[in-house]
């Protein structure tokens, strides 16, 4: 009886043992991308210093990157921070940029800064690029727009003496590394450095060391803007997964470095995935 039961327990461990490097064996690789904004809106509170993603230098430097990425880990599918509920817009865009008409879409455009976003974005100048060279026939949207009024936050911060010169001091050190990044001589060099754990642990502390603790007294204004920030990151990561195909085994998620500093937490957290970091790309 004895000998019974551990002939069906050594028989029960091979299989688990074989069941679980399946299933390691499985899991999907994530290439996560933090990303500048290349067509500089203006629009976060660190100003970063322009750097020309149309130039000679740029243009040869994002053909290397998305070389790299296509002979390493080339994607089956490429997710984007652009609006989720307009997927057929952006894929009609992909679907223009595939057939070499990419221009005739972005040469109607009569607002100067709605051109800029189109004809600079990173969505079309990296993502597009590399989904045509890893022959895709769709691109991913996967940002939810959940308003975040960072106004009324710097309104109170600025309110208080102390907290105004904290705020001013991380905003200083963040808006710096940031500078200091794109100053980098080649791209590759520059998302290196967008992407180091320093860099994106920094972004993300910021909300959890400073802001979480604002507006204590005005209905914990601070933490629930906080709250709201995982949440829109939560609903954008759920967008990957609702949309990731079943034979998928490579994916990249180009996204700014604030939702990327988020992301990489809830993908080494998450079981079907497997994070590949940049660097060992580049």
């Amino acid at each position: 009886m004895l000998k019974f039961s551990f002939q069906k327990s050594l028989i029960l461990s091979v299989f688990l043992l074989f069941f679980l490097n399946s299933f390691s064996q499985n899991k999907v690789n994530v290439v996560l991308i933090g990303t500048y904004h290349f067509n500089n809106p203006g629009n976060d509170a660190i100003k970063s210093i322009n750097r020309d993603i149309l130039s000679k230098e740029n243009q040869l430097g994002l053909e290397q990157i998305t070389d790299l990425i296509v002979k390493k880990y080339r994607p089956d599918q490429i997710f984007v921070e652009s609006n989720y509920n307009k997927k057929k817009e952006l894929n009609d865009q992909y679907q223009l940029y595939l057939a070499g008409k990419f221009s005739s879409y972005t040469d109607t455009i009569k607002n100067a800064r709605l051109r800029k976003f189109y004809t600079e974005g990173e969505t079309y100048q990296l993502a597009f690029r590399l989904g045509k060279k890893s022959n895709n026939k769709e691109v991913y949207p996967i940002d939810s727009l959940i308003e975040m009024r960072f106004d009324l936050l710097q309104k109170m911060v600025k309110s208080n003496p102390k907290d105004k010169q904290i705020f001013e001091e991380k905003l200083s050190t963040l808006t710096k590394r940031s500078n200091d990044c794109l100053a980098q001589k080649d791209l590759k060099d520059v998302f290196k450095s967008l992407n180091t754990d320093a860099a994106l642990n920094e972004n993300k502390g910021t909300y959890i060391s400073f802001f979480n603790r604002i507006g204590v007294n005005e209905n914990y204004f601070g933490a629930n803007l906080v709250s709201d920030w995982y949440k829109r990151n939560l609903v954008m990561y759920a967008n990957i997964q609702s949309q990731l195909d079943q034979n998928t085994k490579n994916i990249v998620i180009l996204v700014g470095t604030g939702h990327a500093a988020m992301m990489k937490d809830f993908i080494k957290n998450d079981e079907r995935f497997n994070l590949i970091e940049l660097k060992t790309i580049l």
